[in-house]
């Protein structure tokens, strides 16, 4: 009985299309043999993030809110940024965790990763916990970022992502693993605005 599932493309090509910095355009042939097709597409070469999910011992959370020029607006977002080459994904997201708001904290847990959009980036977005989190000083943000920071109570963060005060969809699924996390640790859903 033949096979009927669909069946992977081959990558024949690659060229650099565009170099934006911190990320690449690469324009790539790819073929179907099966089902005889072809075509040039074009994906980002991004290198990956980590996203530092930051509770102190108040039950409070780390949310920097600052200016998005893909949205020409403020957004609400976990700090976070761009794992340098070599570096662990804790480790950067410890980096960006200090770097954007001042904080450090006590202990880490690598508590999941996505890819944020397969159809044009190959990176992968990790998820670090980090608890005892405390600010201690004003950071270290690049030339360029400037960050309201915020410790926001738990139920409010996921209230906010439910309202649309929050609406990066990283952070959504940042949320998603957090949730769970603090569900197995013990947290009742009425403590996080959990419904």
């Amino acid at each position: 009985m033949p096979d009927k599932r669909i069946s992977a493309w081959e990558r024949k090509e690659t060229s650099l299309h565009a170099d934006c910095s911190v990320y690449k355009i690469l324009k790539e042939r790819w073929t179907n043999e099966r089902e005889s097709s072809h075509g040039d597409f074009f994906v980002m070469d991004v290198g990956d993030w980590a996203v530092a999910m930051a509770l102190t011992e108040r039950d409070t959370i780390v949310l920097v809110r600052q200016f998005r020029f893909g949205t020409a607006g403020f957004s609400w977002e976990l700090p976070a940024g761009v794992v340098d080459p070599g570096e662990d994904p804790v480790e950067g997201g410890l980096r960006e965790l200090y770097e954007e708001s001042g904080y450090k904290g006590k202990s880490t847990k690598l508590l999941g990763m996505v890819h944020p959009n397969p159809a044009i980036q190959r990176n992968c977005c990790h998820f670090v916990l980090v608890e005892g989190a405390e600010r201690v000083d004003g950071g270290d943000p690049g030339p360029h970022e400037f960050f309201d920071v915020e410790e926001v109570p738990l139920n409010t963060l996921f209230d906010w992502a439910r309202d649309g005060t929050i609406t990066h969809g990283i952070v959504h699924a940042a949320l998603f693993f957090l949730r769970d996390h603090l569900l197995e640790s013990g947290y009742k859903p009425s403590e996080l605005g959990v419904r």
